[in-house]
């Protein structure tokens, strides 16, 4: 009499199964892929760069304002008034603070200073729009590289309808292989790095494209240049 046990047929069926797939399986079809372009990098020049990095952020959809440090606070009150907003939430003793704290006589400046577990709602429902200052940015990509701490966290860039971010010129590389290379990334990462090339989008319904459905429908850009650049 020959028994066979449950746990070896199970296991012989599982070969057979994998055994005729991997039968079917072949290879992928290299000769189907597009070509890949080589991407053209932009002379070692400051304002060649400068000028893809800008082109980059507005062709998705930031808006991107040139200006020096001493007209932050007047240029944001300007775009929040054109968006009939009159309330700013910002990072308390952030990199910018000199300059935003300014605004407190004219519009609701509220510092992030509470526990996000304790203000869902708030932050969700009463903030309309948010000022973080940046890391520094990409020219290859037109991105922007924030580096939360506890005086911005991450959330701030993230959760506000509008989200102006102050990006110094200056502090633009030619691509991110660059970029963490010069300031040696390995030994001095923080917890997290966002890096931002326009406001939020998704095409997840109906591949219909749509801003602002996972976060801010609007970036604007406040790219700081020394008065002779300007």
């Amino acid at each position: 009499m020959k028994v066979t046990s449950r746990l070896g047929s199970s296991i012989s069926a599982r070969a057979n199964i994998l055994g005729k797939l991997k039968q079917q399986v072949k290879g992928a079809d290299y000769n189907k892929l597009p070509i890949e372009q080589a991407y053209d990098y932009p002379e070692n020049c400051f304002s060649t760069q400068l000028n893809q990095f800008v082109e980059l952020l507005e062709s998705n959809h930031a808006q991107v304002i040139k200006l020096s440090k001493k007209d932050i606070a007047e240029v944001v009150l300007r775009e929040l008034t054109a968006r009939n907003l009159d309330s700013l939430l910002h990072g308390a003793g952030g990199q910018y603070s000199e300059y935003i704290d300014s605004l407190a006589s004219t519009i609701n400046l509220t510092p992030y200073d509470f526990m996000i577990e304790d203000n869902k709602s708030g932050l969700f429902n009463d903030y309309p729009a948010s000022i973080t200052g940046s890391h520094c940015a990409i020219a290859q990509t037109g991105s922007i590289v924030l580096w939360p701490n506890v005086q911005e966290p991450r959330t701030l860039s993230l959760v506000p309808p509008v989200h102006f971010v102050i990006v110094d010129s200056h502090e633009l590389y030619q691509d991110f292989a660059t970029l963490i290379s010069a300031q040696k990334w390995q030994d001095k990462l923080p917890t997290n790095v966002v890096l931002i090339s326009g406001p939020s989008k998704t095409a997840d319904i109906q591949q219909t494209l749509a801003y602002g459905a996972h976060g801010p429908k609007e970036l604007i850009v406040l790219l700081l240049q020394k008065d002779a650049d300007l």
